[in-house]
Order: C-alpha cells, then structure tokens, then sequence
C-alpha cells in the first residue's frame, strides 16, 4: 500500500529535523576538530622548540647522539714544552747522582759537566689553618666600679672565622657554586677545619654587608658611565616563592639585583631612577623596556629566535620567517664585520641601508599575509622599527643584547643546581657575590684575593680597595 500524503510529509520533515540535528553535530565536530589541529600545531611547536628559536637557554636543548660520520676528525696534538721556574722560585734542589752504568754494571762512571737533564717538579704543601687565640682581659674600675673587657686588635673581626677563611667559603659557594655541605667539606680536607652549616650562613650574611660599598660604586658606574648598559631579568626561587634577578651591566661591569616582580617598578627599583631616563641601552622588547626612547636598541638576537620559530612553520609563516630572520642575520653579521676592523664604517652602514629596505618589505608582508600572532609581531616591531637601528647611531653599541644573557647564564646553571635560596640573606648575598666577581673577571682579578682585602679593611673601618681606580669604581 503506498504512503498517503501525509504520512509522506510528515515523513520529510522527520527527515529534514534530523539532517539539522546531523549538520549542527557536523559543525560543532567540525569546529572541535579545527581546535584540536590547532592545539596539536601548537604543542608540535612547542616541542620544536630550541635555544636557536626561542630564549631557552642552551641547557635545555635535547641533543641525541651524534653519527660518526659527522663527527670531526681530530688530529693528535702536539706536546707543548713548559717554561721552566726562575732559580729564584725554586725552593728546593736535589742532586740525583749514578753509582754505577745501566748497560754494563761498570762504576768506573765519568761525569759529562753541563749536560745534565733537569725536572722541575710542583708539589703542593701540607697546610694546616693558623689557629690565633685572642685573649681579651677584664678589668674593674676603682673609681666607678664599672667593669670592661679589652678590644680586638683593630681589623680583626669578632668571630671566630678571619678574613680568609670567609673569603674562601664565599668563594666557593658564591663563585664556583659549590653547595654548602661540599664547601665545607673541601675546606676541613684542606685546612683541617670544621665549619657548621649555621655559621656558613653567617660567614655569607658577613661577606655580603662587607661588599655593599663596593657594589654601590659598581652600580654607580655603569649607570653614569659612558659607556652602553644591558638589562635582562631571569627567574630564581626563595623559600620556593617566585623571584626574579635583573642584571645591569656594561663592558667594564656588571650589577644584579633580586626582586619579588617583573613589573617596572621592579626594574627602576633596580636602577634607581625613572625607566625613561635611562638611556644607550640594550634591551629585549619586553614591555618594561617600552617607555626607554632616549638610544634605546631592541636585541636582534631575539628577533632572529622569533622569526626562527615561525620559519618551522607550515604556509605563508614558514618563508616569512625565513627571510626575516636571514636579514637581520646579515645585519648581526655586517656589524661584526665592521667592529672586526674588515670594513669601514661607510661601507657597514651601506649594507645596512639595503637591509633596512629588505627588512621593512618582509615586514610589511608578514603583517598583510601571515598568522594572527606573525601580523602582530610584525606590526610592533614597525612601531619600533627606529629602535633596531640605535647601534648604527651610537659608537659602541651593539645589536644585541649578549652580553646581559652571558652574565645572567651563571645564574641560571646556578638555581638549576641549588633550587634558588631560603631567605633575604641568601638573596643579598647571592647578588652582591656575583656582581663584584663578575666585575672582577672582566679585570682579569682574583676573586679570592679581592674578597679577603675588603673584609679586612671593613674590619679596620677602612673604606674598600677600588677594582679599577682609573674608572673610579
């Protein structure tokens, strides 16, 4: 029998609120798929992600085994002969002397005068740590009655660890990032002298107020002087609460300073002026940085990590990137060419006029043709196209910002191996430590030495010994 009419109606719109409830499920299927391939794109890249296309930092790189066929070939080194010690330096001399001829037995030896061999041997002393006992009397006053005790001998400090002692630990700890318990057990296998773990505290709480002064005119320095300073900032751990160190430093020195944001008030606590006063600075295009419009110069090195990322990509984005990031390559690479001494200034800034032109089409066609996120970095980076430029304009300068990722990279490996620090004396310390032996390495100084000169003179209430005089710091 064949459906009526109305059966069959009825039939098609039965059909027709089923294919709707069929194409909104196809469509909401359709809009978690799309997600899903972009959350599975994004976690791809993620995982592409390396220290040269992004700012981890290079102990984080997974890098497997490499084929032997890529490996170089090494050629035997040749030995190298030692210069021989002064006599004056020679503390002790041993006549070796032969009885009889190793051939034959025979003792009827005669001695061959100006050929004989001489070994100079270095041997390291047994040292034991001088244990000096003060021995402070007590007295009463007849007149008033009052009783006292007689004072150290000036510049020796009331503890019962010296100068070098302090300056040793502190050394080891805040230098060469020996953990606590390894420096004190390094100290007793040499010196034979036990430390606990309070005192080491203390020893560090001490050395860090000893060279407060010292890192003052440090900080002074690089902000008056002339010469360009780099600003970066990098995460740390206190008593398992996030912190941030923030580094300022220039050729000549470097300062840190550890504080609870990364805010700018953070960052002008650290230079202790308004940000935009700041001026001839390197700096990433973090936002912070943003309000520096006196010679301010964006790192190219972070550019060229971003544009990295995105040459990875599939589509428009992967030979955008590419091109992007090779100018600003050859831009990096023209000014070393010219602070190299192989090419003059005129012919730097030639190269670089072509690659600014190079550079502001890419631009233009990262912002017109790319994804969300390459249009926008494309668009900030043309508002503060000026700012890639800084370094041609000032002598000096220079289009990255290395240097600051250089002096902030100890610290990193260090929180990697200590896990931060428990307490404001560890963070005071751990900030005044490295900014003197920072400054000190680029002196070609003795950390050690310096260390134990300015504890003494704190104890002689003497004003610290200067690192370099010329440069008044």
């Amino acid at each position: 029998m064949k459906p009526t009419y109305e059966q069959l109606e009825k039939k098609l719109a039965l059909t027709e609120e089923k294919l709707a409830v069929a194409e909104e499920k196809i469509d909401q299927l359709s809009e978690m798929l799309k997600k899903a391939l972009c959350k599975i794109s994004e976690l791809e890249e993620k995982l592409k992600l390396n220290s040269n296309n992004s700012s981890k930092p290079p102990s984080t790189d997974q890098k497997g085994s490499t084929p032997d066929r890529n490996k170089k070939k090494r050629s035997s080194r040749k030995g190298k002969s030692r210069d021989p010690f002064p006599k004056d330096r020679v503390d002790k001399q041993v006549i070796c002397e032969r009885k009889s001829c190793a051939c034959c037995g025979s003792e009827n030896l005669k001695l061959l005068s100006g050929l004989a061999e001489v070994l100079q041997q270095v041997e390291l002393p047994v040292v034991r740590a001088i244990v000096t006992e003060y021995i402070l009397h007590k007295y009463k006053c007849s007149s008033c009655g009052e009783r006292s005790t007689a004072d150290l001998p000036a510049g020796v400090p009331n503890t019962v660890f010296g100068p070098s002692v302090m300056a040793l630990f502190s050394t080891l700890t805040g230098v060469f990032h020996l953990a606590k318990r390894e420096a004190l057990q390094l100290i007793k296998e040499l010196y034979d002298v036990d430390i606990s773990l309070g005192s080491s505290s203390n020893i560090e709480e001490r050395v860090a107020g000893a060279l407060d002064s010292v890192c003052d005119r440090i900080h002074r320095f690089i902000l008056d002087g002339p010469l360009c300073k780099h600003c970066d900032e990098t995460g740390w751990r206190t008593d398992g609460k996030r912190r941030y160190i923030w580094v300022l430093s220039c050729e000549k020195a470097a300062y840190y300073q550890v504080d609870q944001s990364r805010s700018r008030a953070a960052f002008e606590r650290m230079i202790g002026k308004p940000t935009h006063e700041l001026n001839r600075v390197i700096t990433d295009r973090y936002g912070v940085y943003g309000v520096i419009h006196d010679m301010h110069q964006h790192c190219l090195a972070h550019l060229i990590r971003d544009f990295k990322r995105y040459a990875d990509r599939e589509g428009a984005d992967g030979p955008i990137g590419e091109a992007l990031a090779k100018e600003l390559a050859k831009a990096c690479k023209n000014h070393g060419e010219y602070r190299d001494g192989n090419i003059t200034k005129r012919q730097r800034n030639l190269r670089l006029a072509h690659a600014k032109r190079r550079l502001e089409y890419g631009l233009d066609d990262g912002f017109a043709n790319g994804s969300d996120d390459l249009s926008s970095l494309c668009d900030n980076i043309i508002n503060n196209f000026h700012k890639l430029w800084t370094f041609t304009k000032v002598e000096g300068m220079e289009p990255t910002n290395n240097l600051a990722e250089r002096d902030l990279r100890k610290l990193v490996i260090w929180r990697r191996k200590s896990y931060g620090t428990r307490g404001d004396r560890g963070e005071r310390f751990v900030a005044r430590i490295t900014t003197v032996a920072e400054t000190l390495k680029r002196h070609g100084m003795s950390v050690l030495r310096y260390i134990e000169k300015v504890i003494r003179c704190v104890y002689r209430g003497e004003a610290p010994p200067q690192i370099n005089p010329a440069l008044g710091f």
